[in-house]
């Protein structure tokens, strides 16, 4: 019986799916790992009218620079479901696989003992 290298290979892609993520998955949520700290907002100023446009000129900035952070956060959030998906799919696939193997093994073994109405010895296990 095949069991112990397809086991192996099952145990791998479980390890795979747990340490592949880009991002890391907590209780309260996902947080991305590759996309830096999120910008902080300026405060607006109101002591003076220079003041307060200084800081709106700021906020401006602010704006522009969450642009690139959040399109990291999407790309890198992408690539987390991608990896999920494909790492659950190769399990099914895998034990798919891993069923059909066992069930012609057990339909073969059954067709020899109708057949010759005795058991055959077992495999040896690897």
């Amino acid at each position: 019986m095949t069991t112990p290298p397809r086991l192996a290979m099952f145990t791998g892609l479980c390890i795979m799916a747990a340490t592949a993520f880009a991002g890391t998955l907590k209780k309260d949520g996902w947080e991305a790992s590759g996309c830096g700290a999120k910008p902080v907002a300026p405060e607006l100023n109101y002591e003076s009218i220079p003041a307060f446009n200084d800081s709106v000129a700021a906020l401006d900035a602010w704006q522009q620079t969450t642009v690139p952070y959040f399109e990291c956060l999407v790309k890198e959030a992408a690539a987390d479901i991608k990896k999920i998906s494909d790492t659950v799919s190769q399990q099914q696939k895998d034990h798919k696989e891993f069923v059909e193997a066992i069930n012609a093994e057990a339909a073969a073994v059954k067709q020899r003992v109708e057949s010759d109405n005795v058991l055959p010895p077992m495999p040896e296990q690897q």
